[in-house]
């Protein structure tokens, strides 16, 4: 069922300019009260009443919230990782999953982002994130750059009914973790390194290396095995949550990187922003997402790889979702690697439902994490429009 949630943030300012240590020993259980993550700053805010319309004022810039529009026209198919009507069926096809660098500025910009239903952003060595980007209802012909795997990202694929998995390449001991799972059959998966290389990996001679290499989704696509499968989702869709309260932005930040995410009114989604500026695609336009997760995880050292930061994607945490310009804090879990993750609402226990469309995850540590005010967000806004 489509649901189209209407939505309106208006600022003050103009919107279009923009388009430690890496190691721990967390356990796979955060444990970090809710309290203690979720600082709404944006002013003291009442839960949303879903039927009502709720605006407050923070000096000169507006948060408005109008009524949810629900459209149950569409009763067909849905695609499985967006929720988006699927008008032509579902593909009867694996999700395809690209590890894509965002090591530094050499990075930029990244190709065939914007096309990803899901995308996680994850802690690697020096205090850099990296993305892991699940493709299904959208195949984009380049995806670039591709970089090599991490031991966080096996993990991260066995809920999605035996992908295939792209990367660039990895150390001896990452390799052996990724045959390991595959042969377990986990997922299947195709590296510049492997025999198929020269077939599906390619270097685009504009872009320095290591951030060059390209690959196609739709034909990685087609390398799958027979015990690929249509994914299942991983969330569930629906209204936005009843203690939803307005929220202007959110931001990460770790070691070497500041991740902000900005709610536009008009786009209807949140804008992302990399160390100060908005983060653009190969097309010169900001990089959006409609939901937002920041899920307080645990990190340990890497078996296989004594300088990287394995993240522990199962258990249970705190952490937000950011929808439809509101922020709810949330409990999530996710007992096994093959479960779907749960979120349910950290002060009543009822399930809290994402948007429908693309979903970006900041896997991060508890503390890590801020949700930005009004003023926060006009500044920053402010400091790109004066360059």
């Amino acid at each position: 069922m489509r649901r189209n949630f209407i939505l309106g943030v208006f600022l003050f300012v103009f919107l279009n300019a923009c388009g430690g240590s890496d190691t721990d020993s967390n356990t796979s259980t955060t444990t970090e009260a809710a309290e203690d993550l979720l600082v709404v700053t944006t002013t003291q805010l009442e839960p949303m009443d879903q039927t009502t319309t709720t605006t407050t004022t923070v000096e000169e810039v507006v948060v408005t919230i109008p009524t949810t529009t629900v459209d149950t026209s569409w009763e067909g198919p849905v695609y499985p990782l967006t929720g988006l009507p699927a008008y032509e069926g579902i593909p009867q096809a694996p999700a395809v999953a690209v590890k894509v660098g965002n090591n530094d500025e050499d990075s930029l910009p990244q190709h065939g982002l914007r096309e990803a239903d899901i995308v996680y952003d994850i802690r690697v060595e020096n205090g850099k994130s990296r993305f892991l980007a699940i493709y299904h209802s959208r195949l984009p012909e380049t995806v670039m750059p591709v970089r090599s795997a991490r031991s966080s990202d096996i993990n991260l694929l066995l809920n999605l009914n035996h992908p295939v998995f792209v990367y660039w390449g990895s150390n001896d001991l990452v390799l052996e973790e990724i045959r390991a799972a595959e042969w377990r059959g986990g997922f299947d998966s195709r590296s510049a390194a492997s025999r198929w290389g020269e077939e599906y990996f390619k270097r685009d001679s504009s872009r320095p290396r290591p951030d060059n290499g390209k690959i196609n989704t739709q034909e990685l696509q087609g390398v799958a095995s027979g015990e690929a499968e249509t994914p299942m989702p991983i969330f569930e869709y629906g209204d936005i949550p009843q203690s939803a309260v307005p929220a202007a932005g959110a931001r990460w930040t770790i070691w070497q990187r500041v991740v902000d995410y900005v709610w536009d009114g008009s786009l209807q989604q949140w804008l992302r922003y990399q160390d100060g500026v908005p983060h653009l695609d190969e097309t010169g336009s900001p990089l959006t997402a409609d939901n937002l997760l920041f899920l307080y995880i645990g990190y340990r050292l890497s078996d296989a790889d004594p300088v990287s930061p394995q993240a522990i994607s199962t258990g249970s945490g705190d952490g937000w979702l950011l929808r439809d310009g509101t922020v709810t804090g949330v409990r999530w879990e996710r007992q096994r690697t093959s479960d779907e993750w749960t979120l349910s609402d950290d002060e009543t226990g009822e399930t809290v439902p994402l948007d429908v469309g693309t979903t970006w995850v900041t896997l991060a540590r508890p503390g890590e994490g801020d949700i930005l005010s009004a003023e926060d967000v006009k500044e920053l806004v402010a400091e790109n429009s004066n360059e």
